[in-house]
This record gives C-alpha cells, structure tokens and sequence, in this order.
C-alpha cells in the first residue's frame, strides 16, 4: 500500500491491518525458532558426522599405512621366495651335473670292472694252461 491509500483508510481499518500485520509477524517469528531449532539440529548432526568423518580419516590413513607395510613385505617374500628358487635351480643344476658325472663315472668303472675281470679270466686261463703243462710233464 502507498502512503495516500493508509491516510485514506479509517482508524479501524488501520487497527485491523495493525492486528493482521502482528498476527503475520508472531507467526513468522514462530517459523524463525523453529526454523533455528531445525538450524541448530542440523548443525550438532553436521559436527558428529563431520566427527565420524574425521575418524573414518583417521582409521583409513592407518589401515593405508598397515597396507604399504604389507606391500613392502609380500615384496620381500616375493625377492625372497625368487632367491630360494634360484638356488634350488642351481642346485638342481648341479645335481644334474653331479648325475651326469656319476653316470659317466658309472660308464668308467663298468669298463674297468670289464677290464679286471677279462685280466682275471686271462690269468685264469694262463695258470689252467701251465697247470696242465706242468701236469703233462710229470705223467
């Protein structure tokens, strides 16, 4: 409303838009509280979760930490575990090396076991001969 329309409008008509205008305001002070208390609800709500939030950060950093530690020993184990197979290659290597070796060493003294016993056969034979010989001269 203007000026000129409220100097136009009689005393109780004033009164009434006085009235209609308090009754409007009591009840936007009471939207206003309540409005304030929902305000402060959510702002205690907003500080716990920004609380928990904070505490989850905490428990992650940890967790995360923890992780790097086990990484860095599952990397460990792993540099470990390739050093115990490389040396059992190169055991296995040398094992096969050492059954090569004894497979031919096998092949030597087969040969000489061979040997020995064709000079035992032969010495055999030699002494069977001059015992006949030597049995033949004396008949």
């Amino acid at each position: 409303m203007t000026v000129k329309e409220l100097q136009k409008l009689k005393r109780q008509e004033l009164l009434q838009l006085l009235l209609t205008q308090s009754k409007e305001v009591a009840g936007l002070k009471k939207e206003l509280e309540a409005k304030d208390k929902e305000m402060i609800g959510l702002v205690e709500s907003n500080e716990r979760l920004g609380a928990r939030v904070r505490e989850k950060d905490d428990l992650n950093d940890r967790l995360r930490g923890r992780l790097e530690d086990k990484n860095i020993r599952i990397m460990n184990l792993e540099a470990e575990l390739e050093a115990w197979k490389s040396d059992r290659r190169d055991e296995l290597d040398k094992m096969d090396s050492i059954a090569d070796a004894a497979l031919k060493l096998n092949s030597v003294f087969e040969t000489v076991q061979q040997a020995a016993d064709q000079y035992l056969y032969n010495i055999r034979q030699r002494y069977e001969e001059e015992s006949q010989r030597s049995a033949g001269r004396r008949s």
